[in-house]
């Protein structure tokens, strides 16, 4: 089965400057059966991941809507693919769906926004929104957190779903069996990803002198500078022994997880799978975590969770637990690890998406799919 993969705009496939949904996307490829019949369509970049079949567009396409659907028809065309997959952009999907005689297939990566059913511009929009959804021939969802969420927006849609979550190499995670007495937190510079309450508790237990460090590894610094701004200055009592790293490649962000002792996510956003919380498992970290969107599918009862309306106090608390209970650490790690291992191994995620694709690609060819949902 030949298949085309397009990815978003803005994203960059490349081990240099990946973002969670490029990782997803190569680590689903990667492990898949038809890994050898899958070109990814992807904007041209520094690097790119290697040993996949990857075709490229400029820049100058990339930042247009109009000239990128435009080069995806006409990849369409060139390739003659049996199924298309589109990664994230809803419009693409719908309008491959409708310009290609092959199946199209919309992989979602966040959860989906909800259109309210009052008042006539709604309704234009839920009707429009309602025909692109069913224009396609089946949607992937990250989380069972995300697909729920999705079915009670839009219970209208008879479209059919699977859920496939973000899988990992386990052998490709060493987790260092002596730790460093080091607390990391990994994420984009934004208030929805907590950072700064993860900061002010570092602040806080790291008063102390007893020998315990820090670490912030964060994107998209320059994004919003006025709460990176407060990040700092959350920090600066501290500031000798919290180490900041900004847009780090992937490799190092792996390297620093697979040292440091306890790892924080303190999402405050409903977070469509959460991958960073599954990264910090399979690097070995005891893991304190929100417990918003999909984040209980990765922890299940293998880290010390948040109140949904935690704050910096919150957290601070976890931390102290953990930093003085060196063999609770040891636990969390061991389960936490156990579990990711079962559930998130990559040749079984991957699997499943294999199998949702033949199945889609069967309906299309005449078989019927009895139910509205197939898990995958």
């Amino acid at each position: 089965m030949r298949i085309l993969v397009f990815m978003p705009r803005n994203m960059r496939f490349g081990p240099s400057n990946a973002s969670s949904v490029d990782l997803c996307v190569r680590d689903l490829i990667v492990a898949s059966r038809y890994r050898e019949a899958t070109t990814i369509v992807c904007c041209e970049n520094e690097t790119l991941f290697p040993d996949l079949d990857i075709a490229t567009y400029s820049e100058t396409i990339d930042a247009s809507r109009r000239r990128k659907l435009a080069f995806a028809s006409q990849q369409v065309a060139k390739l003659s693919a049996d199924l298309i997959v589109v990664q994230q952009h809803l419009p693409t999907a719908a309008i491959l769906a409708r310009r290609s005689t092959a199946p199209v297939i919309f992989h979602k990566h966040n959860m989906t926004k909800a259109v309210g059913h009052g008042g006539v511009l709604n309704r234009l929009r839920r009707g429009w929104r309602l025909r692109q959804y069913n224009s396609l021939a089946g949607i992937i969802f990250v989380s069972h957190a995300c697909k729920e969420a999705f079915h009670k927006d839009w219970p209208e849609v008879q479209t059919p779903c699977a859920v496939v979550h973000n899988g990992l190499d386990f052998s490709q995670w060493h987790p260092a069996p002596q730790r460093a007495d080091e607390i990391i937190c990994v994420g984009r510079a934004a208030p929805e990803k907590g950072i700064k309450e993860a900061a002010l508790a570092m602040a806080a237990v790291l008063g102390a002198e007893n020998g315990w460090r820090g670490r912030l590894i964060l994107a998209e610094p320059n994004r919003f500078p006025e709460y990176m701004g407060e990040v700092h200055a959350a920090l600066a009592p501290v500031a000798h022994r919290v180490t900041i790293e900004f847009s780090q490649p992937f490799s190092v962000v792996q390297q620093r997880y697979q040292q440091a002792a306890i790892a924080i996510i303190p999402s405050k956003w409903e977070e469509p799978f959460g991958r960073t919380a599954l990264e910090a498992h399979a690097a070995g970290c005891a893991v304190i975590s929100a417990t918003s969107g999909g984040l209980p599918e990765i922890n299940a009862n293998n880290a010390l969770t948040l109140p949904a309306d935690f704050d910096a106090t919150d957290v601070a608390d976890r931390l102290r637990i953990l930093m003085s209970d060196a063999e609770l650490r040891r636990s969390l790690t061991q389960r936490g690890l156990a579990h990711c291992k079962t559930q998130f191994s990559l040749e079984n995620v991957s699997a499943s998406a294999d199998d949702f694709y033949d199945r889609i690609a069967r309906a299309k060819s005449g078989s019927n799919i009895s139910t509205r949902e197939i898990a995958a």
